[in-house]
């Protein structure tokens, strides 16, 4: 890893996690009717695999606070990343249910873990540099999930399940013996407290928490977007099969751009400013993907909603790591918590509603949402000023 000053190896490093990743994240997504194939199950219960595997994913957010702060990120994040490299391969060898427990709760805990571990680190590395980084790392992940959802399908068609998740295997432990050596080596434990160092307690600091509800918001708007937009356009919006992915589509590919644009953004004008002008661009995407009207004008009402969301979270999560008298891993590890909870409970919830009432009453709902974050971000604006 050779880079200039304005992309040292500690940042190449951290990119290299974030692709790792989102790069099997994205190939998970085209991984799991396979799964589900090959354990010959029903969707109710690879349903309740994926619950099972996400409560664990959720725990390991926890876990992950305690390690980090008693090992440090560095480390952390590279094992959690060499176990996350042969999970999807580990699941398709799985014939029986059982066994795929084991393997779904390895592939959620240790990608959940990762997650943190990678944060954590981007963030040490953004203080080092002394200047915003951190929306370039989520656009690294984006890049990632990008790659591995679109790459799948054809890895699938050229060399069936072994090929993907082969690809899964030595790409994710590729980077992360590559990352390795380049990671920022601070402990992130805070460094005064000697008493309780040791044990994670939950921080006194608002703004760690008020953060969270801004990731919560983010993570559960794009969730929606991934598990129901396709849904939205072919049932409400009549939309052809061929391109009823284009709202997910259009919203993934906004939010990786506008990730890469976010933290020169973030230099020139600030967090605060940042987050109102997201917040704000969000708002007006759902508002106008609620309206329905034609195609293209949900569509493009998705695409800038994926222009707003963009940089919710990584400011979010750099916020919530330089809270005062909070150790940037616990600062993560509390924001993510609140992003997963969203993640793991919305589905349903949206599900149900868009079943008696439409989606489209799903999506004002977020405009809402988003209304209120750009409420509380004027109020947190001398909190986020790099």
């Amino acid at each position: 890893m050779t880079a200039g000053p304005a992309f040292p190896p500690m940042r190449m490093a951290v990119s290299a996690l974030f692709l790792a990743n989102g790069l099997v994240s994205g190939l998970w997504s085209v991984f799991v009717p396979v799964a589900q194939e090959n354990l010959g199950i029903a969707e109710s219960l690879m349903g309740l695999l994926i619950l099972i595997g996400a409560s664990a994913g959720f725990a390991g957010l926890v876990a992950s606070g305690v390690a980090i702060a008693k090992f440090g990120s560095r480390i952390v994040a590279t094992l959690a990343g060499l176990l996350l490299a042969p999970a999807l391969f580990l699941l398709s060898t799985a014939a029986e249910f059982w066994v795929a427990v084991g393997w779904f709760v390895v592939l959620f805990l240790s990608m959940s873990v990762m997650d943190v571990a990678m944060n954590a680190n981007g963030a040490d590395v953004e203080r080092a540099l002394a200047r915003p980084v951190m929306s370039s790392f989520h656009g690294f992940w984006s890049l990632g999930a990008m790659t591995g959802a679109a790459g799948g399908g054809l890895l699938l068609a050229a060399g069936g399940q072994d090929l993907l998740t082969g690809t899964a295997f030595v790409a994710c432990a590729a980077l992360t013996l590559a990352a390795w050596p380049f990671l920022h080596p601070r402990l992130a434990a805070p460094p005064e407290p000697a008493k309780g160092a040791q044990r994670f307690r939950l921080p006194g600091s608002l703004q760690v928490y008020a953060f969270g509800l801004v990731a919560l918001a983010a993570f559960t708007a794009e969730g929606s977007v991934i598990d129901w937009g396709a849904i939205y356009l072919r049932e409400e919006m009549a939309a052809d099969l061929r391109i009823s992915g284009s709202a997910f589509a259009g919203f993934s590919l906004a939010m990786m751009i506008v990730r890469f644009l976010g933290d020169g953004l973030r230099q020139r004008f600030g967090g605060a400013v940042l987050l109102q002008g997201s917040a704000a661009l969000a708002l007006t995407g759902f508002a106008l993907a609620s309206q329905g009207g034609s195609l293209p004008f949900v569509v493009a009402g998705f695409l800038v909603a994926g222009m707003g969301c963009a940089n919710l979270v990584p400011v979010a999560f750099s916020a919530a790591a330089s809270a005062p008298g909070v150790s940037s891993a616990t600062g993560i590890a509390i924001a993510t918590m609140f992003g997963y909870f969203g993640l793991l409970c919305a589905p349903a919830l949206l599900g149900f509603v868009g079943e008696r009432a439409g989606f489209a009453p799903v999506y004002l709902g977020f405009a809402l949402a988003m209304a209120l974050v750009l409420v509380a971000s004027f109020a947190a604006g001398s909190r986020l000023k790099g």
